[in-house]
This record gives structure tokens, C-alpha cells and sequence, in this order.
């Protein structure tokens, strides 16, 4: 064992205090707490990290004295001269120059170190002007945009910001295929998929047709319906692939006595522009959703897919179109619900089992949400879970400190695969250490990482659900839907 303190393992490795805290306590070093304030490094674990980083071992054990010790060559780097100007990639509000290479980014982010990507790393090179580098990289790609980087940071560096003017500059080209498919494929169709018009009507009103015969007597399903309070928008992935899906929220509009209604053209609630960077299709997007609500002559609006979509269309209105914004209401899933909650229009009954229950925090819905407009949705999710459910407990960290699904950003799009379920290795084990055996997320590639991905590959015997699905498996039946 090598017994060590912090600051002395900092000054060993060259970087600061809180770089050694993080790489413990995101199990980068596994390392246990010993006496005086120091901990307890199991040597080949001292050994791997001293290889990683170029160190020799300061402390050799008996055992391992005869293994021959290999002699590093400093290999010299070509100096980079300053120019007049900086890059393009530094001017940002950012403040990229105020950077003091501490490393906390890097011992926070979970995917630090896959082909030699360093959050500290692209921020100087962006500082120093290496724009062509940073453009070439797929760091950006690899990055979940998910913004823990930025929350440990003491300089307050904005991390995510400096991410999204990287792939904005990226030649379209060169984006990720199936994201610049995607987008393309909105733009010519109104959905991500290229479903056909008559298709996504005959689907909707199909099932419509089966809700009224089960669960919803009378439902009949409210498309392009004029003066309709609520418009909602659809993540093409549900009518593709899991069309059943879309009935969760049915029931409770249902139960609710919602005025509701879907378009059939430019439905689409996914925003890929801010995956890939765009501006402009973000903004042709967004005033889609707005001609839609002004043609419909709907009061407020939807976004019930995941926290990327209600990010992205909020962000895009608020920049663009701050003018409706004055007349229409948006609505998270948190707010729509907890409305319906406390103006007593749905009621659940809790499950009777012993399950144990879990909340997954989307990034985008907390963290960025929280730092961008000032509210992450943390206690609503907390609240309308634990009306549906009697044994809950937390993973650790949670909150604005929680750990990313591995699939944000585009992630679960991207090519990148083996990088997706590599970063999501710390929320299997966050899973794994809660107990939990139901997770619950209020995002659907949240729910698909944790659901189709992290189960498979690091065996976590869980089921996981929508927040949506859970209030609507909960829900007391209305006197109407009485047998």
C-alpha cells in the first residue's frame, strides 16, 4: 500500500488539491481514507496512475523491486508562439483566459482521458489560438455537453459554451452522420424519421381508437383541433418505435379534462440544431412550433420529451421569438403535472409494492436548466414521485451534482458507442450502490441509455420508466372510466 496524503499526491503529479479529491471520489483513483488524514493506495493502482501520467514512482515495494524500471525520454514539444490575435474559439464571454489549469473539469468529467480528452486541455488550446486542432478533434462529439465540468470550476470558465462554438464551426460535412440526417431530414418532412402525413394521422387516431376501448371511454384524438388550449409536440422516435408510448400522456390529458391537440405537420418536439451546433435550424424549428400555435391559435405549449427538447425550444424563443412568449405559456412536464396536482384534476394512488425506488436527473432539465434560466427542476420531480411511490431513495451525488447518462448531446445518435457506455459506467454504479430496482427519468434518451444500454453492459437488474408513465400507471380512475 501507498500511504499518502493529498496535498503531498498533488504536488507528486503536478496539479491541484481538489484534481486528487475528484479523481477519488469519481473512482479514477480508488483509494481508502486511513489515519491522519491520509489514504491508503494499493500499489498497482499508485503504479497505473504514475504510467498514465508520465511519473516515476516515488515508492517501490519489496515485491515489485526487481521489476525493471522503464526510463522516460522526454520527447520535446515545439513551442507555440502567441500571435497578435487569439482565435476565433476564444472569443467568447467566457473568459476562457482566466483558466488556471487547476484540473477540476477534468476530475469531474466522467469521459476525461478517453483519447486524451481534457476539458482543461481544450480550453487552453482555444485560448492559444488552436483552432484548426479543436475543429479536427471529435472531442466535441465525445462530450455530453452536460455541464458537471462547469460546476466545480472555480474560475466559473464556461466549459459547455466553448463546446457548442467548437461544433458550430464545424463544417456540416463533418457532423456526425446520423445527427446532419436527422436535421435534414426535419427540414424536408417536419420530423427527424420522414414520417409520412397520412401515416402519423392514421397511427394517432389507431390509437385513440384502442385508448377509448380500454382505459378512456369517449377519448377521441384531438388532431388540428382550433382554439385548444394546450398544444403538444412528439419525439418521432415514439411513433416510429414504441407508439403505446404516447397514450401515457393521453390518459392523464384524459383524466385531467385537458383542451388539447397535436398538429399533423411539424410535430416534431427533438431540436437536433442544438446537438449539431446550429443556430438556424434552431430557429426554423422553433418558429415551426410557432406558426403551429398560432394556426391552432393554441395558449400554451407542450414539450413532453426530454430535457433537450424543452432546453433547446425554450432557449430558441426566448432569443428569437420573445414576442409570443408574452401570450403563450410553456410548459416542462414538472409544471403541467404539479398544475394538474394541486388544482385537484388528477389523482394517483401509490404503488402498493416494496419497490425501490430511484430519480435520475436529466442535465438539461437541471444543471443547464438551473445555469441558463435561472430554475433546474429538481424538487417538482422529487415531489409528483414520491405521490406514486413509498420507498424512494437518492443516488449520490444528485441534483445540480448528478451524474450524466452517458447519452446527452447527441450522444445517443452519435458513432461513438464504446465512449457513450464508457461515460456512463458512474451512473451504473451510482444505480448499483442506491438498491434501487425502478429508475425513474423524465427523459427519454436518459431512459434509453439506462434502459437499452447501462443494463446490458454493467447488469443492473432495473426497470426504468417515464415520469409521465408513472403518474399514469398511478392514476385513480375518473367516475367515467369506472367499471
Amino acid at each position: 500500500m501507498y500511504e499518502v496524503k493529498v496535498n503531498e499526491l498533488a504536488e507528486e503529479f503536478g496539479v491541484h488539491r481538489n484534481t486528487i479529491r475528484n479523481w477519488i471520489n469519481s473512482g479514477l483513483l480508488p483509494a481508502q481514507e486511513g489515519p491522519g488524514r491520509r489514504y491508503l493506495i494499493h500499489w498497482e493502482d499508485y503504479k497505473q496512475l504514475c504510467e498514465k501520467y508520465g511519473r516515476e514512482p516515488r515508492l517501490i515495494p519489496e515485491s515489485a523491486a526487481e521489476e525493471p524500471v522503464v526510463s522516460r525520454t522526454a520527447v520535446p514539444v515545439p513551442a507555440v508562439r502567441l500571435g497578435a490575435t487569439a482565435g476565433l474559439l476564444a472569443t467568447l464571454p467566457s473568459q476562457i483566459d482566466i483558466c488556471q489549469t487547476c484540473g477540476s473539469c477534468a476530475g469531474a468529467c466522467p469521459i476525461a482521458g478517453v483519447d486524451a480528452l481534457d476539458p482543461r486541455k481544450i480550453v487552453r488550446m482555444a485560448f492559444l489560438g488552436m483552432d484548426e486542432e479543436l475543429l479536427a478533434s471529435d472531442w466535441p462529439w465525445k462530450c455530453t455537453l452536460c455541464g458537471k465540468c462547469e460546476i466545480v470550476c472555480p474560475m466559473h470558465v464556461e466549459i459547455v459554451q466553448l463546446m457548442h462554438r467548437i461544433r458550430a464551426r464545424r463544417d456540416r460535412a463533418t457532423v456526425p452522420l446520423p445527427l446532419q440526417k436527422g436535421i435534414s431530414t426535419c427540414l424536408q418532412t417536419g420530423n427527424n424519421l420522414g414520417i409520412p402525413r397520412e401515416d402519423f394521422v392514421a397511427l394517432l387516431q389507431q390509437l385513440g381508437k384502442d385508448l377509448a376501448r380500454s382505459v378512456c371511454p369517449g377519448f377521441v384524438t384531438p388532431i388540428d383541433k382550433t382554439g385548444a388550449r394546450l398544444l403538444v409536440t412528439v419525439n418521432s422516435k415514439e411513433p416510429f418505435a414504441e407508439p403505446d408510448n404516447l397514450t401515457w400522456w393521453w390518459r392523464i390529458f384524459h383524466a385531467a379534462g385537458e383542451s388539447w391537440t397535436i398538429s399533423s405537420e411539424n410535430w416534431e418536439g427533438v431540436n437536433w440544431g442544438l446537438h449539431a451546433g446550429d443556430d438556424s435550424v434552431m430557429q426554423t424549428l422553433a418558429r415551426r412550433m410557432v406558426d403551429n400555435v398560432e394556426r391552432l391559435n393554441c395558449t400554451a405549449l407542450l414539450l413532453p420529451e426530454c430535457g433537450h427538447a424543452y432546453y433547446a425550444t425554450r432557449y430558441a424563443l426566448e432569443r428569437w421569438f420573445p414576442a409570443i412568449l408574452q401570450r403563450l405559456k410553456i410548459y416542462s412536464v414538472f409544471d403541467l403535472l404539479l398544475e394538474y396536482f394541486n388544482q385537484g384534476r388528477i389523482r394517483v394512488r401509490p404503488v402498493s409494492d416494496k419497490t425501490v425506488v430511484t430519480l435520475h436527473d436529466s442535465c438539461n432539465y437541471g444543471r443547464k436548466s438551473l445555469k441558463t434560466f435561472g430554475h433546474g427542476f429538481f424538487a417538482e420531480a422529487r415531489t409528483l414521485v414520491h405521490s406514486c411511490c413509498t420507498k424512494y431513495v437518492e443516488l449520490v451525488p444528485d441534483r445540480e451534482e448528478n451524474y450524466c447518462c452517458g447519452a446527452g448531446g447527441g450522444g445517443w445518435t452519435s458513432p461513438f458507442t464504446a465512449e457513450r457506455v464508457y461515460h456512463g459506467r458512474i451512473k451504473a454504479r451510482q444505480i448499483r450502490e442506491s438498491g434501487a430496482r425502478l429508475v425513474v427519468t423524465s427523459c427519454q434518451t436518459c431512459r434509453d441509455q439506462l434502459a437499452q444500454s447501462l443494463c446490458r453492459e454493467f447488469n443492473l437488474n432495473i426497470t426504468v420508466c417515464y415520469l409521465w408513465e408513472l403518474v399514469a400507471d398511478c392514476l385513480v380512475p375518473t367516475e367515467q372510466e369506472q367499471p
